[in-house]
């Protein structure tokens, strides 16, 4: 063979050799675009606005944030991500918050909601946390008392903004399942459960005393107007309201047999309950009578919150939508 065909023959082998070191070593992936965040196709179970900063809490342990009043979600960073299904939300101020939900999980931010830290999960247990609220406290965000409630009246108390928790349990309350824990003026707190039950604090939790109603099916939830009027709702289109505390309890007749799970005072007075089948419905004479303001579809309402004088966003099953009230 001559010289020069040995060396292109030495060539070709090179070359391939080169090809298959190239093809097989280790390069930076093409960018990809920025996966869009779907809030329209998420369970959205807690919905509340933090400053002109929206945040919402749902399946898979998914926590979404907004700074254009909902028309564009992306995920905060939460770790570790244990995939369980959070129910509720709770900033104390701009930049400190807790989101409680199943696994008796509990994650906290420091920093408006970019970043989660899991502080409290339950390895043991599957059983979900549905609620919390705040007590108040003094010196500061680091001094504020927290409680979260569960089923099997489970109820958890942090004297620390939400880093540690320790469990309180209400004798009052035995196994019933806790489904909203609901904060008002003046220290006040109403807590609301399966079978009827219902408690109220007036020193912000230190204390609490069992309230009658007229109705034995779950409450799933309150909302207090003033100090002293406040309403609960439940089952069933079951809707009472009080303009003493809970001392007393009259019916609202409103117009549905449907279940509302969450509700709103809007700065103007007006009052919006949502629930079961897209149900929301309005009052503007303090909850003395509601209307029926929209209702239709499968999907049930769970939260709603005002990012206008006329305009909301609302939450549940079918993820978040806005609303023109």
């Amino acid at each position: 063979m001559s010289k020069a065909i040995r060396l292109a023959s030495l060539a070709m082998v090179v070359a391939a050799a080169a090809a298959a070191v190239y093809a097989f070593s280790p390069r930076p992936l093409p960018p990809f675009a920025a996966t869009a965040i779907r809030a329209d196709r998420l369970q959205i179970n807690g919905l509340v606005q933090v400053g002109k900063r929206l945040v919402a809490v749902g399946e898979a342990g998914h926590i979404l944030l907004s700074d254009d009043d909902g028309a564009h979600w992306r995920d905060a960073v939460v770790q570790p991500q244990t995939g369980s299904t959070l129910n509720q939300l709770l900033f104390i101020d701009a930049q400190h918050g807790v989101a409680v939900g199943h696994d008796g999980w509990i994650v906290k931010t420091d920093d408006g909601g970019a970043n989660w830290h899991q502080v409290r999960f339950d390895e043991q247990r599957s059983e979900p946390l549905l609620g919390v609220a705040s007590a108040g406290g003094t010196g500061g965000a680091s001094a504020a008392t927290l409680y979260a409630v569960g089923s099997f009246g489970k109820f958890l108390v942090s004297h620390d903004a939400g880093a540690h928790w320790e469990p309180s349990p209400l004798p009052a309350v035995g196994e019933a399942h806790l489904n909203a824990l609901t904060a008002g003026p003046k220290g006040r707190l109403m807590l609301t459960g399966e079978n009827g039950t219902l408690l109220r604090s007036s020193n912000g939790g230190a204390q609490w005393e069992t309230l009658a109603l007229p109705y034995k099916g779950s409450l799933f939830g309150a909302l207090a107007l003033s100090a002293d009027i406040w309403l609960v709702y439940g089952m069933r289109g079951n809707v009472f309201r009080t303009e003493d505390f809970g001392a007393t309890w009259e019916r609202i007749d409103t117009g549905l047999q449907t279940s509302f799970f969450g509700g709103i005072k809007f700065d103007s007075g007006r009052i919006a309950l949502v629930g079961q089948g897209g149900a929301v419905l309005l009052s503007d004479d303090h909850g003395k009578h509601f209307r029926i303001h929209s209702i239709g579809g499968m999907a049930s309402l769970t939260s709603i919150i005002q990012i206008a004088p006329a305009r909301a966003l609302v939450s549940g099953e079918a993820g978040i939508e806005p609303k023109a009230l």
